[in-house]
């Protein structure tokens, strides 16, 4: 390591001697004099100079121990907190031409009881360094205009609606960098099973996610992932973003299975899933996931589940000599993008020992018109259940735009759909939905 005064000397000397004639009142040695005086550099430094013997300088003032360790220390990352926020205030009108009550609802959302003005989305979040290799994020939501307790237990998928409203922790985990090729995310957050779930929330191109996603996607939970660095979003679907160039992305995780926010595991089970992302070309990519899941009986309300007295104890029923629902789920998805059109497919089949079969799958597009505006189009396919069919079954055709005013920071989107019953009886409950998002 070369001494940097030794290089600040020698540079001086050569400048000031080409200068000499430009100060005709104070020559080159007299400049080295001062130099001398002044204590910057000794009358050996001065010789070994000239000589061309600058390597012995630099010998002399090797770094000690101490300064070794303090060079190394300072070149780390500091400790780093960073604050980001969105609002999204969402504006709703459903049709409610029938009885709602027998038609598939996405979320707590899309229920006529939101006919009006709500706030869909309030995200805080921090995140940050922590030392060379190691990250953490935090994640709060304020979600609706009420907390679950209000939600009607009858309602059908109540237990996907208390995840939508109220004041939750959505994120908390930290990423070790332990290799080039793995990173080790602790914590809460999105499983590793979906693209479209774990595509970043302010970067989607509707104002919700495939139909699918959210009835069938694993979506966040507790527990360990290994995958591969990912340096961007998945696809053109988030617009202006940059996309994850790397040919393969993988994560194999291990998790509660219990959802978010259910600080134990609730029925001593777990859940595995296995995560593979293929790009054979910088405009296609090809994917597949898979997850084993256990869950509890759907009476599991508290954190470890809900008993039913036996005399003087309490006892937690066993049905076919199993004490859960073991669940395999199966994602195949791919994306197209070519501007200015982007395309992606995602399809998810779930089966289980105490339940049916269900599948759905969601074809979407987004066409770019200008570089602030952009079409958008998405069908929807869900069924509930193959053996039965009934008005659950669901198509689901949406149109709609997005208008970047200021990139994804200040968004406007819209989106129209236009809702099919598959089998029986067709059901007035078309949904206008529009967005307004800002970032801060």
């Amino acid at each position: 390591m070369k001494k940097w005064y030794s290089v600040v000397v020698f540079f001086v000397f050569f400048l000031f001697s080409g200068a000499v004639n430009s100060f005709a009142e104070l020559t080159a040695d007299e400049l080295l004099q001062v130099l001398i005086e002044k204590g910057i550099v000794t009358e050996d430094d001065i010789v070994k100079i000239k000589e061309g013997r600058i390597e012995e300088i630099n010998e002399e003032w090797k770094p000690s121990p101490q300064e070794k360790e303090f060079v190394v220390k300072s070149a780390r990352k500091p400790i780093s907190i960073n604050f980001k926020g969105r609002v999204q205030a969402r504006y709703t009108h459903i049709e409610n031409g029938g009885d709602l009550g027998e038609v598939t609802h996405q979320n707590a959302f899309d229920d006529s009881e939101f006919d009006g003005f709500s706030l869909r989305r309030v995200r805080l979040r921090w995140y940050g360094d922590v030392y060379d290799r190691w990250q953490y994020h935090v994640q709060l939501s304020v979600d609706g205009d009420h907390n679950p307790d209000k939600l009607d237990p009858a309602t059908p998928d109540y237990e996907l609606k208390k995840q939508d409203i109220g004041v939750k922790l959505q994120d908390a985990y930290f990423v070790y960098k332990a290799h080039p090729f793995v990173n080790v995310r602790v914590g809460q957050f999105k499983a590793r099973f979906s693209p479209s779930y774990t595509t970043a929330g302010p970067k989607l191109p509707l104002c919700e996610r495939p139909l699918v996603i959210d009835k069938l996607a694993r979506k966040r939970e507790i527990g360990i992932s290994l995958e591969s660095p990912r340096n961007g979003q998945w696809d053109g679907r988030t617009h202006g973003a940059k996309i994850n160039d790397s040919q393969f992305f993988y994560a194999i995780g291990l998790y509660n299975g219990n959802s978010f926010n259910h600080m134990r595991n609730d029925n001593e089970n777990f859940m595995i899933s296995g995560m593979l992302l293929w790009r054979p070309s910088p405009h296609f990519i090809l994917g597949t996931s898979y997850a084993y899941d256990q869950m509890g009986y759907d009476y599991e309300t508290t954190l470890l589940g809900k008993a039913i007295e036996v005399g003087d104890h309490y006892e937690y029923p066993i049905a076919h000599h199993k004490v859960a629902n073991n669940l395999q789920l199966w994602d195949f998805n791919c994306a197209f993008d070519w501007k200015p059109v982007h395309l992606q497919f995602e399809y998810i089949t779930q089966d289980g020992d105490e339940s049916r079969r269900q599948y759905g799958y969601g074809i979407q597009t987004q066409i770019d018109l200008t570089d602030n505006f952009q079409l958008t189009a998405r069908y929807d396919e869900f069924d509930p259940n193959v053996d039965v069919d009934n008005s659950l079954d669901s198509r689901w055709y949406t149109v709609g735009y997005n208008w970047f005013i200021h990139g994804q920071n200040i968004k406007w989107q819209l989106n129209y759909s236009f809702r099919e019953e598959m089998h029986g009886k067709d059901i007035d409950n078309d949904i206008l939905v529009t967005h307004f998002q800002v970032l801060f």
